[in-house]
């Protein structure tokens, strides 16, 4: 009637809390696995670079070679 807490309240507010809890584990679980999946995806996304500079550096390299192949059959040519 004043406002006084009750022991049904009081179970009331420990289940709420429970509860709260419980959604609490939840998010931090939550979060953690998108921030392994962010880091699997940055690690992934780091191979692919590295892959991608070494396959470009095998590339150009090729081409310069090709290109002094060329110049040196023209060379003996003319």
């Amino acid at each position: 009637m004043f406002g006084t807490a009750t022991v049904s309240d009081d179970h009331e507010l420990h289940r709420l809390l429970d509860n709260l809890q419980n959604v609490n584990s939840d998010i931090v679980h939550s979060v953690a696995n998108q921030l392994t999946y962010v880091k699997k995806a940055g690690d992934t996304t780091s191979l692919n670079t590295d892959s991608i500079a070494n396959h470009s550096s095998i590339i150009k390299d090729s081409i310069i070679q090709s290109n002094d192949k060329y110049h040196q059959i023209t060379r003996d040519i003319f």
